[in-house]
């Protein structure tokens, strides 16, 4: 394990446990993580979860001033976003909506290579592992940025599959990061459904 990959996991498991608890400054660390897992995948050729890492930072920049910046009666009494859930058209509409992603994504990421070799100058590594965890990825972390409790739903099934490939693929700080995320992934659903079920109540 690097050092890079060793930072990386701190900054990334730190801002997971964070959110667990709805702390704001969830954002910065994962911002911090997101980067420099990015030079970590790119280094290794699993180019989707590169690519993802851009796409995190976009979210988690949304989802800093998202959460702090709650519509009228979205608002916690510590003035920041309190959470909801999705109806079950919505539902399955993530669901329809992760699945196309990932099917469209992995035609993508089986071409990059050849579509912007200087860029991508080889094939990528294990692309319909890679992808699915791309997709679902992006779906999970919009959820999180807009405070929706299935986030943890897509990023349960997420650290599934990542932990054994980022054993495989990155290393063994990164594998176990994500092993450890499968039982964040559960205390946040359960944190945050109470703090649904709190907010509601005080409606």
């Amino acid at each position: 394990m690097g050092v890079l990959e060793f930072i990386a996991v701190i900054f990334t498991f730190v801002s997971i446990v964070l959110a667990v608890k709805e702390k704001i400054l969830t954002f910065p660390l994962a911002i911090a993580g997101t980067l420099l897992f990015l030079c970590i995948f790119f280094s290794h050729r699993v180019y989707s979860s590169a690519v993802l890492q851009l796409v995190f930072l976009s979210f988690n920049i949304f989802g800093w001033w998202r959460w702090t910046h709650p519509k009228e009666g979205e608002a916690k009494d510590d003035k920041t976003l309190v959470v909801s859930i999705l109806s079950w058209k919505s539902r399955i509409l993530a669901f329809v909506v992760s699945l196309v992603l990932y099917i469209i994504l992995v035609f993508i990421m089986s071409h990059l290579h050849t579509w912007l070799p200087t860029f991508f100058p080889e094939e990528a590594n294990y692309v319909w592992i890679d992808t699915f965890i791309l997709a679902a990825s992006l779906t999970g972390q919009y959820l999180m940025s807009v405070k929706k409790l299935e986030n943890w739903i897509f990023w349960i099934a997420v650290d599934i599959v990542a932990a054994p490939f980022y054993f495989i693929t990155v290393g063994y700080a990164t594998g176990l990061m994500y092993l450890a995320f499968i039982f964040t992934g559960f205390m946040g659903f359960l944190n945050w459904r109470k703090s649904y079920h709190r907010s509601t109540a005080r409606l």
